[in-house]
């Protein structure tokens, strides 16, 4: 059942192309953008290089769009009359849903790997203590693949899910500051560290980046917590589709 949805997953490469590809380019175009600003500095003093700034937050953004993954095989398979095929099977429906989301989460997490190291070896970006990163990486991937397949299930609409997500994903780099400087208060601080998901694993890996405990924490801590809240949203909601 894994080994299917991971195949499943894996065969859009249209898809791939675009989510590797087009952060690749982003990372890029505003690395030429900011090359003579190479270091990007927070508020409190804190300097962190540029290109691994853009490269942790388009790999974190582009997997809102990767969301798409989970959700859109679970509609396929339990919001049309393959359904009916898959109740008159022995498989329980649970854990299908079950292995179409890890098949996803796994497939969403090597999509951000990929960019990652892409921007590292070509790019020149450097992420110090990678290793670290990449739990960031994955729950981020979890949070995103469940916050679709909750609105998607709610809905009942991929298109709605897209929609939402999309949103969210043009908005929440913005919000980090990943596009443009945002103004030097403690208001826009707070908006750039904490105010979305994207921004709480963007604050966790540049704790990490920086060496920073704390603030590593402080990024980890909610989105671990809103992660949780997402599967219990989900676990509830699954039963609209298994029933």
């Amino acid at each position: 059942m894994y080994r299917f949805n991971l195949i499943r997953g894996s065969r859009d490469i249209v898809g791939h192309m675009i989510l590797i590809a087009f952060p690749v380019i982003l990372i890029a175009f505003f690395g030429y953008i900011y090359r003579q600003a190479p270091e990007y500095t927070g508020l409190d003093g804190t300097s962190y290089p540029y290109l691994s700034v853009l490269a942790i937050g388009f790999a974190l953004t582009f997997q809102i769009y990767g969301a798409g993954l989970s959700f859109e095989n679970i509609a396929s398979d339990f919001f049309s009359p393959i359904r009916y095929r898959i109740q008159a099977t022995p498989c329980e429906p649970r854990r299908l849903v079950i292995a179409i989301l890890i098949s996803g989460m796994i497939v969403g997490l090597l999509q951000s790997l990929v960019v990652l190291s892409f921007a590292t070896l070509f790019l020149g970006a450097m992420i110090p203590l990678f290793p670290f990163i990449i739990p960031i990486m994955a729950i981020s991937v979890i949070f995103h693949h469940l916050l679709g397949s909750v609105i998607m299930v709610q809905s009942g609409s991929v298109k709605t899910a897209n929609i939402l997500l999309s949103i969210y994903g043009g908005i929440a780099p913005m919000l980090a500051g990943l596009y443009f400087p945002l103004p030097d208060t403690r208001l826009f601080l707070i908006v750039r560290r904490y105010l979305t998901p994207m921004a709480l694993g963007n604050t966790a890996s540049l704790g990490i980046l920086g060496k920073d405990l704390s603030l590593m924490l402080s990024g980890l801590i909610p989105l671990l917590a809103l992660t949780g809240g997402v599967f219990l949203l989900l676990r509830q909601s699954i039963k609209k589709v298994t029933t």
